[in-house]
């Protein structure tokens, strides 16, 4: 008798970008009662600060590589630095949302 392992196919594909969301997501929830902050504006963070640096190990990099056709090193450059940027701008527009919305 043959074993079969089933994956399932969102296993696959999450990169490091979507498992460190995940998990700074998933270990501040619980806290967010207890800080006063509501756990959007942490899933919302997490997501932004996870994009930071964004490296070789991640589905993202290599995705963007193969759409811009660049080389591995020409990559590095622009989409880990555009990536970074993204995430700043991110974390610097969710404070006013913060203090409006939250």
């Amino acid at each position: 008798m043959r074993a079969v392992c089933r994956v399932s196919p969102w296993l696959t594909a999450a990169g490091s970008v979507t498992i460190s969301a995940i998990t700074a997501a998933g270990i501040l929830a619980p806290l967010a009662p207890s800080l006063g902050i509501d756990p959007v504006l942490i899933a919302l963070a997490a997501g932004a600060g996870s994009l930071f640096a964004v490296h070789v190990t991640s589905n993202t990099f290599w995705l963007l590589q193969s759409l811009m056709g660049q080389t591995t090193r020409g990559t590095l450059k622009t989409c880990t630095a555009g990536v970074s940027l993204a995430s700043v701008v991110a974390i610097i527009l969710l404070q006013p949302i913060s203090l409006l919305f939250f």
